[in-house]
This record gives C-alpha cells, structure tokens and sequence, in this order.
C-alpha cells in the first residue's frame, strides 16, 4: 500500500526535470527506501494506474498536459563499498559515484565525469560518454517485477544492454539497485582522466544552460545504411567511416539548424544535439524543434533521427 501521508496529488513537475517545463502529475510519491518504491509500483500495477519512474529529471521531457498517472520519484541513495564493488540504490546521483570512486583510486567510471543523473537512468538508458558506458561497470541488477511482486537479482548479461538501451525499456522490471564492479587503479591518473572528460563537456556542451541532454542518440553506423553510405561519400563526414557511429550533433549542424528557435527553446548554438531552454520555453517548443531537426536531418541527409531522451507519454 502507498503511505498516504506521502502520496501527493496535483504536484508540479516542472522544478523536478532539467528543462524546467511542463504539467503536474495527477499524483506524486517519493520513495525514500528500496521497499517504499517496491510498494508503490505494485500497488500502482495492482490498480491498473499508469507510473513513471523518475530520477533527477535529466534526459526526460515533461508535457505541457502532465502525467494522468502516478510519478514515483527514486529518492533512496544508500552506497556500501566492499573492496572494489559499490553496493548503490537505484536514486544515487552518478555524480556521487564518480566522487566516490575517485577517493577510493577506483577505475571505471572516468568516463562518466560530469554525467547528470541517477544510477538507475544511467542503467535503464545505458548511458555513456567518451568510449565507456554503464554497463561496462555492472556486476548484478536487483529488480523489482511487479506482475508478480518479486524482487530478484540478474546479470549483466540479462539486463540486454545495447546502444543507449537496456531490456528494462521492454519488461517493465523496476531497478532497484545494483552492484558496480571497478578496478584498483592509481589515483592521479584516475583524477587526470576525469578532469580531462569534465573539461571536454565544459568545452563542448551547453552546461550552464537548461537542457536535458543529448536529444538524439548518435547514428549506429552498422544499423544504418543510409548513414554508412554518408560517412563513406560525403565529405562532411568521411572522417566517421571507420567509427562506430555518426555523431547526431554534426548532422544537425551540416543541416543549419544551431541557433533554430521555436518559442523559448533553442537548438545549441554549441552543440547540435542539445536543445536548451533560453527562455521560458514549454514543452511544446521543445518538441517543435525535435521534430524540425529530424525532418531536416531526413531531408538533406536521409538519415532517420531516433530521440534518446524520454518524453513522459500521459496517454497508453
């Protein structure tokens, strides 16, 4: 059962996502434990009512109409540290992670220097940067499965990692928390690694701006014919035809869409693949500009476009 002195109702999302934007949720929970979130998704389930599991708010849009369902917010953030494997709830921001790892001279999360976000979306999304990804680092998964109310553990291998995707976008299993399996490593190279994929997201990215990320996931080159044959032949991008993908961001800007504005929102003008909230935009500029960018991007270059943030779908 929830507790229903933590069940809210009408509850603004807007100060809970990084764009700032959108509705309310019809009713809001936050679990501060393992079995408070395990609670509320069954009971959610049971009653036949829609749910989104939500973290920090990176990488998901919010609609301007809200969520006709319940949010369930993963607030727990317990780490154990047993030699060189974490024991994290799903709610612990990575960044906590990174810092931890890094006072221990613990190596394999370099890469996610600076990444925004909680463990649980890193997993769910397999999220990644600068040649690592999340499941580079993921010994076992703890899920929650709300068809029939058991928790188990599973393999990294069980949770179907791919390219910015996990099995948990298909089979509903909730993450409740995970074991992370790094490697003693030398503590000033280990610092030095960081500071240098830090240094290259200040340089390259809108951070001190609104956004939620990357919009769109990278084109997976061997997925992809139409984008294989223009790394092969177009000048812009032959520098990619050996790579494993072609970056989104450069196709947005070979098509001349940085600095495009539809209302508040804007397409970077440093970096193609972010749309920032400039100025009181809603959702609905945002998704504006999602949808002129990929029919720009299918026009000029005949490369289909797929969206790797999460745009919080009120209706079945």
């Amino acid at each position: 059962m929830f507790d229903r002195n933590l069940l809210q109702e009408n509850v603004s999302l807007k100060d809970r996502n990084t764009y700032r934007v959108g509705g309310a949720a019809r009713y809001f929970f936050e679990a501060h434990d393992a079995e408070a979130l395990q609670r509320a998704v069954q009971e959610a389930h049971k009653n036949g009512m829609r749910y989104f599991l939500l973290g920090s708010g990176t990488n998901v849009l919010v609609p301007e109409e809200g969520f006709d369902g319940i949010v369930i917010k993963a607030d727990h953030q317990h780490i154990e540290v047993q030699g060189d494997e974490f024991y994290a709830d799903t709610g612990i921001p990575m960044g906590a992670l990174v810092a931890q790892a890094a006072s221990l001279s613990l190596s394999g999360l370099e890469w996610a220097a600076g990444l925004p976000g909680t463990l649980g979306g890193a997993i769910f999304g397999n999220a990644g940067s600068h040649g690592g990804e999340t499941k580079d680092v993921i010994g076992e998964v703890e899920i929650f499965d709300p068809a029939h109310g058991i928790a188990r553990s599973i393999s990294a291998k069980e949770c179907g990692f791919g390219y910015r995707h996990s099995a948990f976008k298909e089979n509903g299993g909730v993450i409740v928390r995970a074991v992370l399996r790094l490697e003693k490593g030398d503590a000033a190279a280990i610092t030095a690694r960081m500071k240098e994929n830090m240094n290259k997201r200040i340089a390259h990215q809108p951070l001190a701006q609104r956004s939620a990320g990357c919009v769109f996931k990278n084109v997976e080159l061997a997925a992809s014919r139409e984008g294989s044959e223009l790394a092969r032949t177009h000048a812009d991008f032959t520098a990619f035809r050996d790579a494993r993908f072609l970056p989104a961001g450069l196709l947005i800007d070979k098509a001349g869409l940085k600095g495009t504005r539809a209302g508040g929102a804007m397409i970077s003008d440093k970096h193609g693949n972010f749309i920032v909230n400039e100025s009181h935009a809603t959702a609905d500029d945002i998704i504006r500009l999602i949808a002129i960018a990929k029919a720009a991007v299918r026009e000029k270059f005949g490369v289909r476009l797929e969206e790797e943030i999460r745009i919080m779908r009120s209706k079945r």
